[in-house]
């Protein structure tokens, strides 16, 4: 458990990668939470589930009163310092995720979401990876642009993922790896 604390207190050495996510740990799906647009009036539904080593996000998006849902997890403290980019292993259907990050930066008291879209530069077999360059996040509060600090990794609180693409109907997707890369 001290080595476990030191790893994640420590910054990411130049050119490598350290796992947030990886569901091939038995553990690892009971840290995720599905957050709806119940939250303000909305009727948007998202269920995930265990599916062999990934995390199945499905559901169905409804536009009226909302129009997203999402899943986060809490990050361990400085589980990215040093981080530079974060690499996603995701399977998806066509439509449109954000990967969600948040820190202690805040706005009107609320804590800012740091968002990207999910966009493959590869693909590995069924699966694609983006690579999110995290000085390129773009910044809202409840939906709605906002002025911040640059994304600031150490103190990294959570990741996640949203689908908020305008666009009623059912979706689904496959999350498998979450990698911080310095």
């Amino acid at each position: 458990m001290l080595l476990t604390l030191a790893m994640s207190l420590s910054a990411i050495e130049p050119g490598t990668c350290r796992t947030l996510v990886d569901f091939s740990d038995p553990d690892e799906f009971a840290r995720w939470e599905v957050v709806d647009d119940g939250v303000m009036g909305g009727l948007s539904k998202g269920h995930i589930e265990q599916a062999g080593d990934a995390l199945s996000f499905t559901g169905n998006v409804n536009t009226n009163g909302g129009g997203f849902t999402s899943l986060r997890r809490e990050l361990a403290e400085g589980a990215m310092a040093g981080a530079r980019t974060l690499r996603i292993t995701y399977a998806a259907d066509a439509r449109t995720y954000e990967v969600t990050l948040r820190s202690d930066a805040r706005e009107r008291g609320r804590r800012i979401a740091y968002r990207a879209t999910l966009t493959p530069d590869q693909s590995d077999g069924d699966w694609s990876v983006a690579v999110i360059d995290l000085a390129q996040l773009e910044t809202s509060l409840f939906g709605q642009q906002v002025d911040a600090p640059t994304f600031a990794t150490e103190a990294a609180h959570s990741v996640g993922l949203i689908i908020a693409d305008g666009i009623d109907g059912d979706f689904a997707m496959r999350l498998k790896r979450v990698e911080a890369c310095a």
